[in-house]
């Protein structure tokens, strides 16, 4: 049940507003759609990860939202360190944020 609830809160305050950024800018850098997948595929197969971080460490969940919220990082930093796995992905698609078109 608690674990329940935390999936929920984990993606509705973190994940699934990361996933929306990230793939608007994606969208308007003409990224390749493989890439847009990838990014996509990456980020919703971390939310264990989140959970289970979330859930260990609180205070870590509560800034990870502001800064998502808040817009204090680019959504692909916060993945990164969110998600060290998907660091490869979102390198990938930065080198097309980083052309200028974003």
């Amino acid at each position: 049940m608690l674990s329940g609830i935390a999936y929920f809160i984990v993606q509705t305050v973190i994940l699934d507003p990361l996933q929306t950024e990230i793939s608007d800018r994606l969208v308007r850098a003409r990224v390749p759609p493989q890439i847009i997948t990838q990014v996509s595929e990456c980020t919703k197969s971390s939310l264990p990860a989140l959970v289970r971080r979330a859930t260990d460490d609180p205070q870590w969940a509560i800034v990870i939202a502001l800064d998502v919220w808040l817009k204090r990082k680019t959504p692909e930093k916060v993945v990164e360190e969110a998600a060290p796995s998907c660091k490869p992905v979102m390198d990938s698609a930065r080198s097309y944020f980083a052309k200028g078109t974003v």
